[in-house]
Parts: C-alpha cells; sequence; structure tokens
C-alpha cells in the first residue's frame, strides 16, 4: 500500500495499523501458605509463637499470687479450725495438727486454681490484676485438666524438694525470656493480659 498524498503520516492497511496494546502485567503468585486470621478465642489472643497478646508482667504475676495465696488460706483456716484447732496452721508444736491444716489448705487452693483457670483461666487475683492464663499453643482456653495439673505440679516439686522447688519454680518468671514459671512450661501455658470481660469456657 502507499502512503497518502496529502497526509503522507498516515498508512492504509497492515503497515498502518495501530500497535497492539502492552500485555498486561502477570498477576503475582498466590502466596500457597496464606496468614490465617486472628483466632477468636473466650480467653483472648495468643503470646509469642503466633500469639499477639502482651504478656502479663512480673510485678503482676506477684501481686495476684499474693491475692490468691491469702484468699486460699483464709479459706483453709475457716474450714481446718474446727477439726485442728484455730492455731494448728501455724502451731510448730503439735505436728499433726499442722499436718492436717496444711493439707485442708492444699486441697482447697488446689480446687481453687483448677476450678477458677479452667472455667475462666483467672482467678480472684489475676481477675484484680486484669491477667489470666492461656495455651501457648493458641492462646485458647486451658480447661480443668491443664488446670490441675498446672497447680499439681507446684505443689509436688514444694514437697518432693521441701520447699526449696517451689521457691525456684515462682522465681523462674524473672529471668525466662517469656515470663514463664516451670509449671508453665511443664504444662504449655502463658499468663498474658486481659483488659476484656471473658465469657466462661465451655468445660
Amino acid at each position: 500500500m502507499t502512503q497518502s498524498p496529502d497526509h503522507p503520516e498516515e498508512r492504509t492497511g497492515a503497515e498502518g495499523a495501530a500497535p497492539p496494546p502492552d500485555p498486561a502485567p502477570a498477576a503475582a503468585p498466590a502466596d500457597p501458605y496464606p496468614a490465617a486470621p486472628p483466632i477468636s478465642e473466650p480467653y483472648g489472643q495468643p503470646a509469642p509463637t503466633g500469639i499477639t497478646t502482651e504478656l502479663a508482667g512480673r510485678w503482676s504475676r506477684l501481686f495476684a499470687a499474693i491475692i490468691d495465696g491469702i484468699v486460699y488460706t483464709v479459706i483453709g483456716w475457716i474450714i481446718a479450725a474446727p477439726f485442728a484447732g484455730a492455731s494448728a496452721m501455724f502451731d510448730n508444736k503439735h505436728l499433726g495438727a499442722r499436718l492436717a491444716a496444711d493439707g485442708i489448705t492444699a486441697i482447697i487452693a488446689i480446687i481453687y486454681f483448677t476450678w477458677q483457670h479452667g472455667k475462666w483461666g483467672q482467678t480472684l487475683g489475676k481477675r484484680a490484676l486484669s491477667i489470666r492464663v492461656v495455651r501457648a499453643q493458641d492462646g485458647g482456653p486451658i480447661g480443668y485438666g491443664t488446670a490441675a495439673w498446672r497447680v499439681l505440679f507446684t505443689y509436688l516439686i514444694t514437697y518432693v524438694t521441701c520447699g526449696l522447688g517451689g521457691l525456684i519454680d515462682d522465681l523462674w518468671i524473672l529471668w525466662d525470656p517469656h515470663k514463664q514459671a516451670l509449671h508453665d512450661k511443664v504444662v504449655k501455658t502463658y499468663v498474658v493480659k486481659a483488659n476484656s470481660p471473658i465469657p466462661p469456657a465451655d468445660n
């Protein structure tokens, strides 16, 4: 074909056809492992290894433990006093009465922690300090079984070592990077901040 004499820039036929548009850019390959949506659990979001909720502070854990200790000790004393005597819990002269009072208090403590941690992830002390216990795996409720083993391990290591193991268990959070006590590591739990109301777990 020939150019038009009046308009030499115009071409006809295939030679004058407009150039094809640039091909669309190739779509980016889909991520074969898309990020999972946040887990919605009664106890809130997780801590390290995928947990986004902030870990509870060491002082918060300490003051919560003091509150809980006062509560279950008072309950234990009220129950033990009629059987072992009002001063049995602090009486070193009558070993039998002292052991009975301590045994009753230990049972009260086991029930106290197992029921509240299993049901809500919080004891009275943890509620007061706005912290709670969650599973290390996904930040979910720990359930009654884990709650029971958590407190039983604490008592076992305390009695077997005549108190030394219990002290080390509690002090472990001072240098542990995840602020876990030994009983947290054994049962795979974290203690995290809890700034919202918590519905009870379905146990």
